[in-house]
C-alpha cells in the first residue's frame, strides 16, 4: 500500500472519529443538563425569565445541520411524512424539525457508511463489498436509532402507567375532575415517569385550547399509540358517557395493568430457562468436558495408547 493510500486513510477515519466523538459529547453533555435543569428547577421562567444565551446550543447545530442536508430528499408525499411523524410521536418526539432531523441524518450516515466502508475495502481488498454494506448501514442506523426509541418509549409507558392510575383514583376520590387529576398526576409524576407526564401534560394542553375531553383522550391513544392507554381512553370515554363511577373504573384499570405485568414477568421468568439451553450447550459443556476429560486424554496420548 502506497504512502498515499495510507495518509487517505488517515485523513477520512480521523474525520469519522472526530465526527462520533462529536456527537456523543453533545448528547450526553444535553442530557446532563436537562438533569440538573430539573434537578434544580431551572425551567421555571419567573425565577429565570430571560435564558442565557452565552454558551451555543450544539444540540440545535446537529438538529439543523440534519435540517439542511435532508432539504433535498424530504418526502413530497403526506402519507410518508405522516408515518414518519406517527413514529416520532410514538418515540415520544415531537419536535417539529424531527422529520427534516431524521431525514438529513440518512443522508449523512449514508456517505459517513460509504467512507468507512471504501476505507475498510481498501484496506481489505473487498472495496466494492465494504463501501455497499457501510452505505446500507449508515442509511439504516437512523430507523434502527428511531425504533429502539419507540421500544423504550412504550416501556416507559406501559412501567409507569399504574402508578399514574393509583394517584388519579386518589385526585377523583378527592373531588378533582378528570382533567385537573391528569393535570395534577402530570405534575407529581415529572420525575418518576416523565412518558406519562408529558401525554398528560399535552392531553390537558388540548383540553384547555377548546378540544372536548373525549377527542383530547382519543388523540392521546392515538398519538402514543400504545395498548394500555388505548383501553385506558376507551374506558373513560364510556365511563363518562354512561355516568358510571370514575374511580371505580380507574381502580379497576389499574388492578388489571399490575396483573398484566405480573404474567408478562412470569412469562418472562419461563423463557430464561429456554434461552439458558443455548449458551449452556455451545459454551459451558464444551469447557467442563474439556476440563474433566482433558488430563485423561493427555494422559493417554503420552502413555503411548492413542
Amino acid at each position: 500500500m502506497s504512502t498515499d493510500q495510507n495518509i487517505f486513510f488517515l485523513c477520512i477515519s480521523g474525520a469519522v472519529s472526530a465526527a462520533i466523538y462529536f456527537i456523543l459529547t453533545t448528547i450526553i453533555r444535553s442530557k446532563e443538563n436537562r438533569l440538573y435543569s430539573r434537578l434544580r428547577n431551572e425551567n421555571n421562567q419567573e425565577l429565570d425569565p430571560q435564558p442565557k444565551k452565552d454558551h451555543p446550543d450544539l444540540r440545535g447545530l446537529i438538529t439543523r445541520l440534519g435540517q439542511a442536508a435532508a432539504s433535498p430528499f424530504m418526502p413530497k408525499n403526506r402519507e410518508k411524512q405522516s408515518t414518519l411523524r406517527r413514529q416520532l410521536a410514538m418515540a415520544g418526539i415531537y419536535s417539529p424539525s424531527a422529520i427534516r432531523a431524521v431525514t438529513g441524518f440518512k443522508l449523512i450516515l449514508l456517505i459517513g457508511g460509504i467512507s468507512v466502508g471504501l476505507m475498510l475495502g481498501f484496506m481489505s481488498g473487498y472495496v466494492l463489498l465494504f463501501g455497499a454494506l457501510g452505505g446500507i448501514v449508515g442509511y439504516l442506523t437512523p430507523m434502527m436509532w428511531l425504533k429502539s426509541k419507540i421500544n423504550q418509549n412504550q416501556k416507559m409507558l406501559q412501567l409507569g402507567l399504574p402508578d399514574a392510575l393509583d394517584l388519579m383514583v386518589v385526585c377523583v376520590e378527592a373531588g378533582l375532575t378528570i382533567d385537573a387529576a391528569m393535570q395534577r398526576v402530570g405534575e407529581e409524576l415529572a420525575i418518576a415517569h416523565p412518558a406519562i407526564s408529558r401525554e398528560y401534560g399535552i392531553a390537558h394542553m388540548e383540553t384547555r385550547i377548546g378540544l372536548s375531553r373525549a377527542e383530547a383522550l382519543r388523540n392521546m391513544g392515538q398519538r402514543t399509540g400504545n395498548s394500555a392507554i388505548q383501553q385506558l381512553v376507551a374506558m373513560l370515554v364510556q365511563a363518562e358517557r354512561f355516568g358510571t363511577s370514575v374511580a371505580d373504573a380507574l381502580r379497576i384499570q389499574s388492578e388489571t395493568l399490575r396483573i398484566k405485568r405480573q404474567h408478562i414477568a412470569e412469562e418472562t421468568a419461563a423463557k430464561a430457562s429456554v434461552k439458558m439451553s443455548f449458551p449452556l450447550v455451545l459454551f459451558i459443556f464444551p469447557a467442563t468436558f474439556i476440563v474433566l476429560a482433558g488430563p485423561t486424554v493427555l494422559g493417554l496420548m503420552k502413555s503411548g495408547v492413542m
